[in-house]
C-alpha cells in the first residue's frame, strides 16, 4: 500500500487479477452521474431546462432501488449513521455511475454487493461510484463526487477535492477497482466509497465478481475498527497486505465459488494460480514483511493462503467472527491469540517452514 494519505485507503485491482492497496483520497461526484434506481428503471436522459440531460433519481431506500439522496438530506442522514459505525445498519448503498457506464453494469454491481452484504452484514453509510471508459464522463463525474463530499462534510473544500491524485480520469483510463475508507479525526462525515471501473476487470469478465465482494470485504473489516486515529486503526488493520489483502482475497474467492452455477473447482484452480507466488519468496523472507507495492502481489497471493491456513486449523467463524468481534477491545495480537489459539508470528512460521514446504496437492486439500 503506497500511503499518500492517512485520511484514506482503498485498493487497485492489478491486471494480473490481484490487488494494489493506496491511502489517497480518490473523491468522486458527477454532474451527469447515473444514480438509477435499475437498470430497468433507467430511462434515456433527456435535456433540461439548462440543455443538460435530466437525471433520474431515485429516493427508495430499499433492495430494489438505488439511492441518491436529495440535497441537503444527506449530511443529516449521514451525521447518525456515523454514529453506528461497525453496526449493522438498514440504510443500504447510493449508487452513482458516469453517463456512459451500461446499465448492466450497475445492476451486476448491486447484485453482487447484495450477495456480499446478505454473507457478511451490511455495514455503511456506503457509496458506489461506476466508471466508464469516457474521460469526459469522469471529469464531469469528479465534479459531481466532490459536490457529494461538500454536501456531506462542509468542511471539505470542492477545489482540493478536484486535485486530488487518483481521481475517475485515472480509473477511465487505467481501470481498477477500489475502497476509499472515510474515518479519521479530520473528517466528520464517516463512510465507504468503493469504486468500479469498466476494464480490469469490466463487467462482461468473471473477475468482476469477485472483485466486487473483494472490495466489500474490506468494508466489512474496516466496519470492526471504531477508532478515528490513523495509527490505530493501521495496527489493528496490519501496514503490509498479507493481511487485509489475503482476508479480502480468500473470503471474496470462497463467497464466489459457492454461488449457484459457478463452476465445479473454480476455487481450487484460483487457489492454484495464486501458489505460484512461492517461487517470489525471498530466502527466509515472511509474507508478513513485504510492503505494498512491485511486489506486493506476493503478500495479497499468499495471505490469501494464509487464510485458508487459518480457517482449516480453526473455522470460518473463528476468522470471520471471532476474530473482527474482539479486534477493538483486544488488539490485534490478544483477538489473534484468542481466536487460533496461538500467536501470529507462530502459525506464520508454521505456515512458512511446513505448509508451503508441501506438495501442491496437499496443500489443495484444505481448500473446502
Amino acid at each position: 500500500m503506497m500511503k499518500v494519505r492517512e485520511t484514506a485507503l482503498f485498493c487497485l485491482v492489478a491486471l494480473a487479477g490481484g490487488f494494489a492497496s493506496s491511502d489517497e483520497e480518490r473523491a468522486v461526484f458527477v454532474r451527469w452521474c447515473m444514480p438509477v434506481a435499475s437498470a430497468a428503471e433507467a430511462s434515456p436522459q433527456k435535456p433540461g431546462h439548462n440543455g443538460r440531460p435530466v437525471v433520474p433519481v431515485s429516493r427508495k431506500n430499499d433492495n430494489r432501488n438505488v439511492t441518491m439522496p436529495a440535497r441537503g438530506a444527506a449530511r443529516a442522514n449521514t451525521d447518525a449513521a456515523a454514529d453506528k459505525w461497525g453496526q449493522q445498519i438498514d440504510v443500504r448503498p447510493e449508487f452513482y455511475a458516469a453517463r456512459d457506464v451500461p446499465a448492466f453494469q450497475i445492476t451486476l454491481t448491486r447484485k453482487w454487493y447484495q450477495i456480499a452484504a446478505h454473507a457478511w452484514g451490511n455495514y455503511g453509510p456506503l457509496e458506489f461510484w461506476i466508471v466508464g471508459s469516457s474521460q469526459d464522463a469522469a471529469r464531469q463525474l469528479d465534479q459531481e463526487y466532490c459536490r457529494v463530499r461538500k454536501q456531506k462534510d462542509p468542511a471539505r473544500q470542492i477545489r482540493d477535492c478536484l486535485r486530488r491524485g487518483h481521481n475517475f480520469v485515472t480509473y477511465a483510463t487505467d481501470g481498477s477497482a477500489g475502497l476509499n475508507t472515510r474515518r479519521n479525526e479530520n473528517e466528520k462525515w464517516s463512510g465507504f466509497i468503493i469504486t468500479m471501473s469498466g476494464k480490469y476487470p469490466g463487467p462482461e469478465e468473471e473477475d468482476y465478481m469477485p472483485v466486487v465482494l473483494h472490495e466489500y470485504f474490506h468494508v466489512y473489516q474496516h466496519a470492526h475498527i471504531v477508532s478515528r486515529k490513523a495509527s490505530v486503526r493501521e495496527r489493528l488493520n496490519r501496514k503490509h497486505p498479507w493481511w487485509s489483502e489475503g482476508g479480502a482475497e480468500y473470503m471474496a474467492q470462497l463467497l464466489y465459488s459457492r454461488q449457484p452455477g459457478v463452476r465445479s473447482g473454480y476455487l481450487r484452480q484460483t487457489m492454484e494460480r495464486k501458489l505460484k507466488s512461492i517461487e517470489d519468496l525471498r530466502e527466509g523472507e515472511r509474507i508478513s514483511e513485504i510492503p505494498y507495492g512491485k511486489r506486493g502481489i506476493i503478500a495479497y497471493d499468499l495471505g490469501a493462503w494464509f487464510i485458508a491456513f487459518l480457517i482449516h486449523k480453526t473455522s470460518e467463524e473463528a476468522y470471520r467472527v471471532k476474530f473482527f468481534k474482539d479486534l477493538n477491545e483486544e488488539g490485534f495480537e490478544k483477538s489473534f491469540s484468542k481466536s487460533f489459539g496461538r500467536s501470529a508470528d507462530e502459525l506464520l512460521q508454521e505456515f512458512h517452514e511446513t505448509f508451503l514446504t508441501l506438495r501442491r496437492a496437499e496443500m489443495l486439500r484444505i481448500l473446502p
